[in-house]
């Protein structure tokens, strides 16, 4: 059994709070950490990228008492609350006593975090961090070496991810490539604007046309990941992690295939 606090302060170990706060002064968004405190007692804790209406549902079903998401369970301004609209999945959270914690931009940016696990999964080497944070060894975005063809790692993305929904632009060697998880499209074009990464290959989700336009309009070629698939490899890692080192502690893992 854990204090919710003492919880969100073990989960710091692997993603501290401090990366988010960094980022936000950088200019991001976001919105992490304990968002609903129902009760300060963790025995059983269920993991999901989203809460979603079904996370909650299975985390009622399996008698936890806190799910951990890593899309903030609240992220812009809440004017109302509809148990049939977009805050049905925390209405009843709420109504069922359940803690959320979020761990998002932490999670993204995390020495082990889903932008590290994104590119490990491709089959990055000698990964380096692209758009570092001031006064931390941390940041987004990864450049690594692949030394393949952009077609094998897309056949090695749908391998590992489980996913037959990637999209690639473009074909033949690639050298290097940089990842950014999530809907980093934007900090993708910002990176090669910049001189940050001269990578062949771009790999990243919810890729606007007109920044698809703009890379490919600069040689590179691009390959698009559904924002669900591109995160929940590493959030099941973080999930792992915990299983391994919060002893005493019951911990389920909810995979919403709908999004695979």
């Amino acid at each position: 059994m854990y204090k919710l606090k003492d919880f969100l302060s073990l989960l710091e170990q692997y993603a501290p709070l401090e990366i988010s706060r960094k980022a936000i002064e950088s200019g991001d968004y976001d919105n992490s950490g304990i968002i609903v405190n129902s009760h300060d007692q963790v025995n059983s804790v269920l993991f999901t990228l989203d809460l979603s209406v079904d996370a909650v549902k299975a985390a009622i079903k399996l008698n936890a008492d806190t799910v951990v998401t890593h899309h903030p369970a609240i992220y812009n301004p809440i004017k109302s609350l509809d148990k049939d609209g977009d805050t049905a999945a925390l209405l009843l959270a709420v109504e069922n006593h359940l803690n959320v914690v979020s761990m998002h931009l932490n999670l993204d940016m995390a020495s082990l975090g889903i932008d590290y696990y994104l590119a490990k999964g491709l089959g990055g080497e000698n990964t380096k961090i692209l758009q570092p944070l001031s006064g931390l060894e941390n940041g987004y975005g990864r450049e690594f070496s692949v030394n393949c063809d952009a077609e094998k790692i897309k056949q090695r993305a749908e391998e590992v991810f489980g996913s037959k929904k990637i999209i690639l632009y473009g074909f033949g060697a690639v050298g290097k490539a940089a990842s950014f998880c999530g809907g980093g499209s934007g900090h993708a074009l910002d990176a090669v604007e910049k001189g940050q990464t001269n990578a062949d290959l771009i790999i990243t989700s919810d890729v606007p046309h007109h920044v698809l336009k703009e890379l490919i309009e600069r040689g590179k070629k691009v390959m698009i990941i559904p924002h669900y698939v591109s995160e929940q490899y590493g959030f099941n890692k973080f999930y792992e992690w915990t299983l391994d080192n919060l002893k005493g502690l019951k911990a389920y893992y909810f995979e919403d295939k709908r999004f695979m």
